[in-house]
């Protein structure tokens, strides 16, 4: 072969073999980049793991900051009060004790006389909350030791909160770090959180019903395997294996919508968020997480770990919900039944008995944020209701008659 063509056609294979593997097998929306990143802060906080940041272009020229733009230096952004911290050494017993030790200048007002909400957040690994729009709170460690975080802001319902959570990495741009015997090695996400009232009632908890959405995932390891549905960015079909030579593995990177931590924001088309166990995401052993089960992982109303579809190769997401009421807005007697509820806690479905003269009706359940759930129409004296559709978790069943009459009942789904 003459020397001039064999070398176009090494080229031309080269070419195929890497620039192509980036642009020519990807067909998803997100800007991909390969290897990585460019270190441009050392790292944010001498403690635990070395907590950096980078930057790195992608093949359409794009110049992304990783693992996330963040305002953690940016004093102009307040931090968190701590729960427990093993960074400054402040770590309460018990939430009773945290608490009581917030002092109230550290309040941010969203709304002037408006009530005083606090939100109890432990984040795996990093966290920044807007409530309307308004920047309330960010986590006091961007990546390890494990911490977790009290924000107390004055709001009037409703509110929506937005945060955006961050899996941080040592391998900058491949969503990896040094762990499990590997050099390369996929962490995990995960973040829960409880909002109580100023009576202390808990208003929301993270759960099903909040929205993520993935905006960076690393390591790819085959950009075959990312697949989109929608507004959903999958990659739940690739690899979360380490490795000791993941240099040039893969990042896909989206570009955050504008004002999408405002309360105006339409994140209807976003996925619903995922929920993980507590051995999913590995807390068993976190103090941060165990000395504050009661608020965290309380019986009657069960804070869940969320993220986008994949805990493990999702490292940037941003998460919403909106709080419609600080009460849980239905009647507060429930003392007065006029109706028996069995079985209770119920699983699969539970019957309503009424007395036999009672007229026909609604049947409402509500959530603990005071969110109607599942209604049907009441019909007779006895009915039985499929809750299949419904998550695990305590409700309020709500009987209301054609004649005015209401009654009420707890109720806890299995």
């Amino acid at each position: 072969m003459h020397m001039k063509v064999k070398h176009f056609f090494s080229a031309l294979v080269l070419v195929i073999l890497t620039g192509n593997l980036a642009s020519g097998q990807y067909t998803g929306t997100g800007s991909v980049t390969q290897g990585l990143a460019t270190t441009t802060t050392t790292n944010l906080l001498n403690c635990g793991r070395v907590a950096g940041i980078g930057t790195i272009t992608a093949t359409d020229n794009t110049v992304w900051t990783v693992p996330a733009v963040v305002h953690y230096a940016d004093n102009n952004y307040p931090f968190a009060s701590d729960m427990y911290n093993p960074c400054t050494m402040v770590q309460y017993a018990t939430s009773s004790a945290a608490v009581a030790a917030l002092d109230p200048a550290d309040i941010v007002e969203v709304d002037a006389g408006g009530e005083v909400i606090t939100a109890f957040v432990f984040a795996d690994n990093y966290f920044e909350m807007y409530i309307n729009g308004v920047f309330v709170g960010k986590d006091n460690v961007p990546f390890t030791d494990f911490n977790s975080d009290i924000v107390q802001f004055r709001v009037n319902p409703p509110f929506t909160i937005a945060m955006l959570l961050v899996d941080w990495e040592e391998n900058l741009g491949l969503g990896s770090e040094n762990n499990a015997g590997f050099s390369y090695h996929p962490g995990d996400g995960g973040m829960v959180a409880v909002f109580k009232n100023a009576a202390g009632d808990i208003i929301a908890t993270t759960g099903s019903e909040w929205k993520a959405q993935t905006y960076y995932t690393a390591p790819i390891t085959d950009l075959t395997c990312p697949t989109e549905s929608g507004t959903q960015r999958l990659s739940n079909n690739c690899s979360t294996a380490g490795t000791n030579n993941g240099s040039n593995y893969y990042g896909l990177h989206w570009a955050r919508p504008a004002d999408w931590e405002k309360e105006n924001f339409n994140d209807a088309s976003w996925p619903a968020a995922h929920i993980y166990t507590n051995n999913e995401i590995g807390v068993n052993n976190k103090s941060a997480y165990t000395n504050f089960t009661d608020i965290f992982d309380a019986s009657a109303n069960d804070a869940e770990f969320i993220w986008s579809s994949n805990v493990i190769l999702d490292n940037e997401v941003l998460v919403r919900y909106t709080v419609t009421s600080t009460t849980i807005g239905i009647g507060e007697d429930l003392q007065e039944q006029k109706f028996e509820l069995f079985p209770n806690p119920a699983r699969g479905q539970v019957k309503i008995r009424l007395d036999a003269d009672q007229q026909a009706g609604t049947i409402s359940f509500f959530n603990t944020l005071g969110t109607k759930v599942l209604q049907q129409p009441l019909r007779g004296p006895e009915q039985t209701v499929e809750l299949g559709q419904l998550p695990p978790g305590a409700y309020i069943v709500e009987i209301r008659l054609e004649n005015g009459a209401t009654g009420y009942q707890k109720m806890l789904k299995l």
